[in-house]
Order: structure tokens, then sequence, then C-alpha cells
């Protein structure tokens, strides 16, 4: 039986992922080197690095997957990195340092930025508990149901292979899916001992405090201002459009993955300053890490991380210093250098993540069917929800606006980070050509990766706009300290300007508070919401009801084996059996149809002609089906109950066991 969903069962589940976060990646990063902010950015999406690698490479090994071997991996890796590096360091071939920021921030500046940060953390928690509302924690959007039931299935059976966790639905032979979400998640259900819902909110509600810290870690990496990393956290715990829609939606792993994606520019930006064994690794397991999380986030890096790079190279054309390269070396040798030097890089990240890539090549040659959204949005409506950082909302986040407006006017003053602005125009491009053109062929082959959406497109663009606003709220500081600093008053009291930039950023972020309402929470709520009731703006009518929910874990106390499946509709909430009670379904996805065994298919047709239909009967033991639960109502509002799973009552092959006002559970009698 699942834990209550108490508020301890919550901190438990959230004290458990963020310690899951923390401590294989932390062990692995402070082997490697890593440091201060840097460590702690990179810690999060090093601990989905090793977990996402162990899972397929342990299943290869026919080894389970749990708390123990993946200590034992993360102790391995560790132990390799840190060897490596001291010999290293010991034969002379590596010098620290060269990587490390050259700006310092003042130890009243870390405390400041790390503030941020945990108000940005409590921000991303206070939306989802606003969020969820109603009397189940339980997501209702598509694709959650799957995730559910491939985090209990790991956690249960200890296969973290990529298909494993598909033969839920896919039965025998499953489906491939990049897993390190759930492997994570398996190891926060293992070790919390809460239920799989609670589990999937703990993950969820801290998300976009991870991507505060992501941003952070990156400005300090590239030599920011401390008041830009601060003022960049808060902005990236109010736009809706960075971590929350993407929530809203049921894209969980999508999610996870925009919010890992600054790191790849922290990762990288450290190799380009010192290549060496040590930061190689720490990019190979970036780039590995955001691959597992979702299939598409490596892709959604390099586009972002691009311009960073371009940055570097057009410097050197122009023969201007760079970081980490002799004065007087010529474009050719840093441009040919730094693509020489990230072949064994590509190489390794290659060879560590060689089940995930071969599973995805296969995957996309494979018969599940791809299918175009077709968006054709006009230009200037596509260019209004960048702008105003809205989509599924009808408000705009209009002081966001003029943030990134005061951003943009100033961009010059990123200094080194400039980089920025060219990848915000490029992702936005991206984003209206989708949003505005994705009817069209080649546009939809050209955003294959993000399965031709607008709104995951979004919010890869999100993330270099958040840059772009969190700049013009630091420059807003700025320009407020300068005209205070300029005036009889201030300079009459030098205490005053001593503390003149924390009393100034201090007044930014209260005023930015309150014009915003705390940070757009309510708004935020509301976008988060729609994962618990799936529907549009004012739809509160969830698709996993309450009765279905008590009927399912009535079905989880009546000692069904294993081995057994029971009965359900594909489109109804019972599609959530496994994850809430254990009990295998005959349809454990709200999918199509199209991979999905045949006799299921047939069942779902013909089932009430049991008596007078053979083939009924022959799937019926092929399945080893003793047991059916009907629910109520569908996930999608104009489809009804499968045709062969009505009318079920007084049916002579039946008995009823339980019955609430929505949802029936039958036994096959004959």
């Amino acid at each position: 039986m699942p834990a209550p969903d108490t508020f301890w069962s919550y901190a438990a589940g959230i004290a458990t992922y963020l310690a899951v976060l923390a401590v294989p990646g932390g062990l692995i990063g402070r082997a490697a080197g890593l440091r201060g902010w840097t460590l702690a950015g990179l810690a999060p999406l090093l601990s989905y690095a090793v977990t996402g690698l162990a899972g397929p490479w342990l299943a290869k090994a026919g080894l389970p997957y749990n708390v123990l071997t993946t200590a034992v991996c993360t102790v391995l890796v560790a132990a390799l990195a840190y060897g490596a590096r001291r010999l290293l360091i010991a034969r002379g071939w590596l010098t620290e340092g060269a990587e490390e920021p050259q700006n310092r921030w003042t130890r009243r500046e870390h405390w400041a930025v790390a503030a941020c940060v945990v108000v940005a953390t409590g921000l991303s928690i206070a939306v989802v508990l606003s969020a969820r509302g109603g009397t189940t924690a339980v997501f209702q959007r598509w694709d959650t149901v799957f995730h559910a039931n491939g985090i209990r299935y790991i956690a249960e059976t200890g296969d973290g292979s990529l298909t494993g966790m598909g033969t839920i639905n896919w039965y025998p032979d499953g489906s491939f899916y990049p897993n390190g979400y759930h492997l994570v998640g398996a190891l926060v259900y293992q070790i919390s001992g809460t239920s799989v819902p609670v589990t999937l909110n703990a993950i969820t509600m801290p998300v976009a405090g991870l991507f505060a810290l992501s941003m952070v870690a990156m400005i300090r990496q590239l030599g920011g201002r401390a008041v830009y990393a601060g003022c960049t956290a808060l902005v990236a715990a109010a736009a809706t459009t960075g971590a929350y829609e993407s929530v809203s939606s049921g894209l969980l792993p999508y999610a996870l993955a925009i919010v890992l994606t600054p790191l790849a520019v922290v990762a990288l930006q450290r190799f380009l300053l010192r290549p060496g064994v040590d930061t190689g690794l720490i990019l190979a397991f970036t780039a590995d890490g955001l691959l597992t999380a979702h299939s598409s986030a490596l892709f959604g890096a390099v586009l972002f991380a691009l311009p960073l790079a371009l940055q570097r190279w057009y410097r050197s054309l122009r023969r201007l210093p760079l970081d980490g390269v002799p004065d007087g070396r010529s474009a050719g040798r840093v441009i040919g250098g730094d693509l020489l030097r990230m072949v064994p890089v590509m190489v390794a990240s290659v060879l560590l993540a060689a089940p995930e890539i071969f599973g995805a090549i296969g995957f996309t040659a494979g018969s599940y069917p791809y299918y175009g959204w077709n968006s054709d949005l006009s230009v200037p409506v596509s260019l209004k929800l960048l702008a105003t950082f809205q989509q599924v909302l009808n408000r705009p986040q209009i002081w966001l606006t003029v943030l990134l407006l005061i951003g943009v006017l100033t961009f010059r003053r990123l200094g080194r980070m400039r980089w920025v602005s060219l990848s915000a125009l490029g992702l936005s491009a991206f984003f209206v050509l989708v949003a505005s053109f994705g009817y069209l062929p080649w546009v939809v082959s050209l955003s294959r990766p993000w399965w031709n959406d607008r709104y995951r497109l979004m919010a890869l663009a999100a993330i270099p706009l958040c840059l772009l606003a969190g700049h013009g709220m630091a420059e807003l500081q700025r320009w407020i300290a300068r005209r205070v600093r300029n005036g009889a008053w201030a300079r009459s009291r030098p205490q005053v300007l001593a503390r003149l930039g924390m009393g100034t950023a201090v007044v930014v972020v209260a005023a930015t508070a309150v014009l915003t309402g705390g940070f757009y929470r309510s708004a935020n709520a509301t976008a988060v919401s729609y994962l618990y009731y799936n529907g549009p703006e004012g739809e509160v009518t969830p698709p996993v009801s309450a009765d279905e929910i008590a009927a399912i874990m009535h079905l989880g106390t009546m000692g069904i084996p294993p081995r057994e499946k029971v009965l359900n509709d594909r489109l109804d909430g019972t599609a959530w059996m496994y994850a809430l009670s254990g009990v295998h379904p005959v349809a454990g996805h709200y999918d199509g149809g199209g991979r999905v065994a045949p006799d299921a298919l047939y069942l779902a047709v013909h089932f009430r002609d049991y008596d007078t239909d053979p083939q009924v009967r022959a799937a019926i033991r092929r399945l080893d089906v003793h047991h059916v639960l009907i629910g109520s109502g569908t996930i999608r509002k104009d489809t009804p109950i499968a045709p062969g799973l009505l009318g079920l009552d007084g049916r002579d092959f039946l008995r009823l066991e339980y019955r609430n006002p929505g949802a029936s559970i039958y036994t096959i009698v004959k």
C-alpha cells in the first residue's frame, strides 16, 4: 500500500530527491576538481548522468538497478576521476586554476545569491503545492501515467534497461525510452518509502529552483556579476515559459532537461579554458546526463551553447584576448585546437551512452508513429508569446517583458556573455518557425527531436530570454545605484556608499516582487494546475477520479499475482493501476494503440461478447486476465469508454466484486 499523502511524506520525498541529486553528482564533481557554485550547479546533472548510464549498463550485465548498485557505480566513477586527476597533477601534466572564474564575489555576495536560489526553490515548491489544490496528488496529463508506471517498475523489478518499463503497456518487448528521469525517481521511491504520486510531486516541486541554480552556476562560471546571478535566479522562478509550462503539459523529463540545459555551457567553458582529462570527463558526463534525461536535451544544449563557441572563435579572428589562450596564437590554431580536442570527449560520450544512442537510432527507424502538431500561428502572435512569456495562460507577464526590453537594449554590458543575445535570437527564430510554419514538411523534419511542438521550443527559447530579463533587472539596479551614488546626500555619507550595491539590489528585488505579485506565483500555480486537471483554463474535472483511485487501491488488496493482468479501458484513469497498486493492467498508457498487443485491442472492442466469441476467450487466456476494472470518463473528453467494456452489468460470465459511484471491479467466473 502506498504511504498516505501527508506533510511528512512530501517532506521525506523532497528531502530524498535533493539528497539523490546532491550526493552522487557531488562526489563525482568533487573528485574531478569542481568547487563552489560550479560543483553545486553540476552535481544534479552529474547525478542524473551516473544513474542514467548505470541503469542500462547494469541491465546488460544482468545486474539489478537499486540503491546499492548505483552507489557502487558512483564510487567507481568518482575513484576513476580522482585517481586520474591526482596522477596527472603529480606528473605535472595538469595545472589547476585556469578554468576557474577570474572575478571574485565577496562573501556577502555569495550569501545573497544563495538566498535568491533558496527563494526561487521556495517559490517553485509553493507553486506546485498551490497548483495541486484538490484531494489527490495524481497527475492527470497524458504522459504522466507512463512516467509513474516506469518509476514503480524500475523500483520493483530492478530492471534499468531502456525498454523494460515500457512492458507495462507494450508487452512483451517494451519500447525504447531514455529513462534517466525514472531511474532517479526509482531511487527516491525506494529510499523515501512514499507513494508514486508523492514521489512524482517531490521531483516536480523544486524544478524552478534547479533552473535558478543552473543559471547561477553558468553566470558565475562566465564571470557575471553577483547581482546578475541573483536577479536571473528569481526571473527563472517567475517565468511561466521556463520550467512551469512543460510541467503543466505533463512533459516531466523535458522540464527537467530544460532546467539543466544551462549547465552545458558551464562544462563547455571549463573545458575550453583548460582542456584536460578532468574537464573532459565532466563535459562528457554533462552531455550524457542531458541525453539520458531527455532525447532532445543534447540537441537543445548544442543550439543554446553554440553561440559561446562562435563568440570565442570570432574574438580569435579579431585577435582579441581569449581566456586560456596565450597571446599571439592564430585563429586557425584556436579554432582547430578546440575542434580537435573535442573529438576524444565526443568519443567518450558516445561510448558511455552507447545503449541510449543505438536505442534512439533503432527507435527512430522503427514503426512508432510520429505526428507533427502543424502549428500555424501568425508571426506577430508568435513574437508576442515570446516577448510576454506566455503560452498556456491568457495573461502576459508584462513586467518580465519590461525587464527583457531593458536587457536587450543594454546587451553590450553583458561583456563576454554577449553570446546570450545571439542564442536568444536563434532559439526565438526557431520557435517562430515551428509556431507559425509547423505545417511545412521540412519544418516538421527539422524540429523532430522536439516532436514539432511549439511548447517545447518555447521552453528552450525561454532560457536565453530569462538570462536577458535577469540582465535587465541587474542593469536597473546598476542604474539606480549610480544615480544614488552621484547624489550629494550619498556622497556625504561614506557608510551609505559602502552598502549601496546591496541596498539597491534589495530595493529592486522587493519592487519586482510587489509588481509581479510574488514573482507571478499565482499565475504559475494556475499553469501548473493543468497538470492535475488536464484541461483548458477553468477545467476542474480530473480524468483520474477519486472513485477510480479508490477502486484501484481496493484492487491492490485482492491478492492478484504479478503474472495476471486486469482488463481496463485505454483512456480512462485506470491506466494508473500499476503505479498506484502494483497490479498489472492490460492498458498501461493513454496511447492510440498503434503498437499495442493485438489481444488488448481486440478485447477493447469485443470483450462483452465473451460468451459467444471464442477469440475473446482465447485472448483472455493468453493475457491471463481474471478481473476487469471499469472507470468513468476518459482523458479525451469526446471519446467514450471502449465498446467492448460497456454494459457489463448482468453478464453471466462476470461477478461484481466492488463498486463505487465512479468505478466497478468484476471477476471473470467462466
